[in-house]
């Protein structure tokens, strides 16, 4: 099990004095990066002694799926894999609910079909650099396509792109009402990847007292056979320091 922080490289250091193992910063914000961002950004990652595994917040907000061609998506993504890669990175969160929401008024059935195609070219061009895809179901307050993780689940088995796959983010899940039960309809490798808050509408860090609710969480993980990452994403309090040591000693419930 690997524990990580989705932050930029203002919070490597942090994360790392933590007792974190990884970063997961924004996608989005490689786009415009040159080759010296790009190395500062690698050796900030070095000197915190922590390593960027992945990479959130996919799309900035320039992209509109429902809008923009399918070649300019690709050459965004593209263009991003190549520098995900160059970074080590091995796998990147597709969340971005505004950029993939449905309008108003708009077919649903259609915009649904289109995005499952731009999933699946999204997912086969990340292949080419080694970078798998997640889709992230979210809340209903953040986008109105794939909100709970049976819907995720559904529609990235849909897709049958063996780069794509449905990731876990514990808060969306909590705030949806759902129950852990879907776990055990998971498929042996299914579950790649996981976010985590506490399970509040605050979204803040983990504490000791939400250890009874993520308890429940990392049995039901456990019992499914979950090895993999787990993020933390959270809204930042005051001070940041003594809530990720706290939260990265809640993590590692998970084991």
């Amino acid at each position: 099990m690997k524990y990580g922080l989705c932050c930029g490289p203002e919070g490597f250091a942090l994360a790392s004095g933590a007792g974190l193992d990884y970063a997961e910063p924004a996608f989005a914000a490689l786009h415009n990066m040159d080759d010296e961002q790009i190395a500062r950004i690698k050796r900030a990652a070095k000197d915190a002694g922590i390593t960027i595994d992945g990479f959130n917040g996919f799309f900035g907000g320039e992209i509109m799926l429902h809008r923009d061609g399918v070649d300019e998506i690709l050459s965004y993504a593209e263009r991003n894999f190549r520098i995900a890669r160059m970074l080590d990175a091995s796998y990147c969160v597709l969340g971005s609910g505004r950029n993939r929401a449905v309008p108003e008024g708009a077919d649903r059935e259609a915009a649904a079909d289109r995005f499952r195609m731009l999933l699946d070219k999204i997912g086969t061009a990340g292949k080419k650099y080694g970078v798998r895809v997640y889709l992230e179901p979210l809340r209903y307050a953040e986008s109105n396509l794939i909100n709970t993780f049976s819907e995720g689940l559904e529609f990235c088995r849909g897709i049958g792109n063996d780069n794509v796959g449905c990731m876990l983010d514990l808060f969306h899940f909590f705030m949806n009402g759902e129950d852990l039960s879907v776990i055990d309809g998971l498929r042996p490798g299914e579950l790649g990847h996981i976010h985590i808050a506490r399970p509040n509408a605050d979204r803040g860090c983990p504490r000791e007292s939400d250890r009874q609710t993520i308890g429940e969480w990392a049995k039901k993980l456990k019992e499914y056979g979950y090895d993999g990452r787990i993020s933390l994403e959270y809204v930042r309090g005051a001070d940041q320091a003594s809530e990720r040591a706290e939260a990265a000693g809640v993590m590692k419930i998970f084991g």
